[in-house]
């Protein structure tokens, strides 16, 4: 049995356990807060907090150890599932969402009342080069990031049953990247979070739109750190972490897919120079990249933008017990911090 087989059946004997453990979503009963029990999370490489070590499934000439592709980009010749792509969306192999689910609405977890974490969760692995994060790429190349985040957007928002897609990058061990690899996680959702909720109450108060709000605010308070061609790259008012950073477009939009081709290209160099001068002045920090849109279907007056998170610490009781935040620098050191070092 060659290699390429020996990997496509383990990646199929995984499938198949899935059916046994598939995740389900509880809520609390003392805040109705959803949470999803996914157990497979607990069995992906370098997750249950064991460090992954052999080849990467991401890497070209790998992909007989990852689930068959949904699509790829920039693959000019060859068989699909194959190498000579720039980008490749595949399903995560440990999702915490499934498409396929029991029969039953409801199920017992525990003896608790659950409900089958039904969507997608997705993986769009980047580049083919193992050590080249977004800020190490070109205008172009994560221009292509964003054109293919876009798209995959648009059509899982689409599908039947999804409320809210969400599309993150976690970058480094300490922001909960599990492989090394460059990539994108993408969920799609059969609920709007909590969190989307009470930002949707915001957007929709009357009182106008908070994330204008605070690109005008930025910049007579000292907190811009790029502004260009129609983006804005800002530390917030209250951030939750050290050098949190956002990037809102100047015109109001509730999704990325409103973004037209010249509009990506844009916002992938304002991007760029934001993580760019993140990675200098704090010396390749682990981060969390996130994509906050409307749920799928509405506006409420919502603004898109890329939230910039970095984890140079982690969360404490404080935080986890209360909500509540604690941040040592405040958004305007920060900000000039980051001007300082703009590539």
């Amino acid at each position: 049995m060659g290699p390429d087989v020996s990997r496509a059946r383990r990646v199929e004997d995984r499938r198949r356990e899935l059916t046994d453990d598939f995740p389900v979503i509880l809520h609390s009963p003392l805040t109705g807060q959803p949470v999803i029990v996914a157990e497979a999370r607990a069995k992906r490489p370098g997750g249950g907090g064991t460090a992954w070590e052999g080849m990467c499934p991401f890497c070209p000439g790998n992909e007989a150890m990852t689930p068959p592709e949904v699509w790829a980009v920039g693959r000019e010749d060859g068989p699909e599932n194959g190498p000579g792509w720039r980008m490749r969306l595949i399903p995560n192999l440990y999702p915490a969402l499934v498409e396929t689910v029991p029969a039953p609405v409801s199920i017992v977890h525990e003896g608790e009342e659950a409900f089958p974490a039904r969507g997608r969760h997705e993986v769009l692995i980047l580049t083919p080069d193992h050590h080249r994060p977004l800020h190490r790429m070109d205008p172009e190349g994560v221009a292509e990031a964003l054109r293919a985040l876009r798209r995959r957007y648009g059509e899982l928002c689409s599908s039947e049953g999804v409320r809210q897609v969400v599309v993150m990058v976690n970058q480094g061990r300490e922001a909960g990247a599990s492989l090394d690899h460059p990539h994108a996680q993408i969920f799609a959702l059969p609920l709007v979070p909590p969190f989307t909720q009470s930002r949707m109450e915001r957007f929709s108060s009357g009182e106008g739109c908070p994330i204008c709000r605070e690109i005008e605010r930025a910049r007579v308070t000292g907190r811009m750190v790029v502004e260009e061609d129609g983006w804005a790259a800002f530390c917030p008012t209250a951030p939750r972490f050290s050098y949190e950073a956002w990037l809102a477009g100047r015109r109001h939009k509730p999704h990325i897919t409103d973004c037209g081709e010249e509009e990506l290209d844009s916002m992938a160099v304002v991007l760029r120079r934001l993580l760019g001068a993140l990675s200098r002045r704090l010396s390749e920090p682990p981060y969390n990249l996130v994509l906050q849109c409307a749920p799928c279907g509405q506006e409420g007056g919502f603004h898109f933008h890329w939230e910039v998170l970095p984890r140079l610490g982690r969360l404490a009781g404080f935080e986890l017990g209360t909500g509540i935040f604690i941040n040592s620098i405040p958004s305007t050191s920060a900000a000039s911090a980051l001007k300082e070092v703009l590539g």
